[in-house]
């Protein structure tokens, strides 16, 4: 299970914390200032080899929340895209949208439980693993590229659309098993399908034939995670 360590980068002028247990290498940040961010160099992160300016503008797309951007006074200047989104409405439904080939991105106002001294992390947005190789369980962090998974992140034919509503929802990584989400929960597939329902078991060890739900097979095969 995955456990927060946030890392903190001093410069001159600034300072970047970074939150592991967050980031997905979507490496937005690698490519927008390779001389920042350099994920082979210990420290891999070097505020002073740029601007504030240029350092908020990468920062800010960065799509999992991991990266804060900070003055040398504790002032914060930006936080990464996830982290920024802010407090959810109470009207807001809680969503998962299932990526092509890559992790479900929950949106909205829902708990994930972990096992760490925390035990819960409340988020307004997350990638959660679907490939089940994750080193980060239950957080994506990329290797579902190393491995070339493929799924098209559309439902299964049999999902029922069901009512949507808001609420929170609770989810909660089974040992060696899927993701149990308790809550009016909306599975929206990349096809633009959705499907809604108060309990929700999806898959997490990646082979389920009826993804992005769980049919069992984590049995099978021997998941661990």
């Amino acid at each position: 299970m995955s456990e927060s360590k946030v890392h903190r980068y001093a410069g001159n002028d600034a300072v970047v914390t970074w939150d592991q247990g967050l980031c997905i290498h979507a490496q937005e940040c690698v490519r927008g200032l390779p001389a920042v961010f350099r994920p082979d160099a210990r420290p891999w992160v070097t505020p002073d080899t740029a601007s504030i300016d240029a350092l908020g503008a990468t920062i800010a797309r960065c799509p999992s929340g991991a990266l804060k951007l900070y003055r040398a006074d504790g002032t914060l200047v930006v936080a990464s895209r996830a982290a920024a989104s802010g407090a959810v409405t109470p009207d807001t439904p809680t969503r998962v949208k299932c990526r092509p080939d890559g992790p479900n991105v929950f949106e909205g106002d829902f708990v994930v439980q972990i096992a760490t001294r925390e035990g819960a992390r409340r988020e307004t947005q997350a990638f959660l693993c679907r490939c089940g190789a994750s080193q980060n369980k239950p957080f994506c962090d990329g290797t579902h590229k190393k491995i070339g998974f493929r799924h098209p992140g559309t439902l299964s034919a049999d999902a029922v659309p069901g009512a949507s509503k808001p609420g929170t929802v609770t989810i909660v990584p089974q040992p060696n098993g899927p993701l149990e989400c308790k809550g009016p929960l909306i599975v929206q597939g990349a096809d633009g399908r959705t499907s809604a329902s108060e309990e929700t078991w999806l898959c997490r060890c990646g082979h389920s034939q009826s993804k992005p739900f769980c049919d069992g097979t984590h049995e099978k095969i021997g998941f661990v995670g």
